[in-house]
């Protein structure tokens, strides 16, 4: 598992160091992929489920994070709540490149390795 625990990127700083931090994320994940599909993310292990990698129609940095989330119905006395799928979406543009990882949390026993989807 990738286990070092990486700072995602910030758009709002330079430029310079947003686009070093999104280079550095992607090439983690990358990583992730070629080992066994583990990464760690704010101390919180994920599986990389799959992605997709094809050229970007620009050539700005761009990165961004999707959190899955779910509505548990309201039941007797208790209200509905919306609470965290596990799943998380990486979107990342840099170098011509637009990368799109999707993760899942894991929670207790790590699942096994899914078969490898970027090429």
């Amino acid at each position: 598992m990738m286990t070092t625990d990486l700072v995602l990127p910030d758009a709002r700083g330079d430029e310079t160091s947003f686009r070093r931090a999104v280079r550095q994320l992607r090439d983690h994940l990358l990583g992730a992929v070629d080992v066994d599909m583990a990464i760690t993310l704010n101390g919180q292990p994920f599986t990389i489920t799959w992605g997709d990698r094809r050229p970007a129609k620009t050539d700005e940095a761009a990165f961004s994070l999707s959190s899955g989330m779910r509505v548990i119905e309201a039941s007797g006395t208790r209200p509905a709540e919306i609470v965290s799928s596990g799943e998380e979406q990486i979107t990342i543009v840099i170098d011509g490149e637009r990368l799109v990882f999707h993760l899942i949390e894991v929670r207790g026993e790590p699942a096994l390795s899914p078969p490898k989807v970027i090429p």
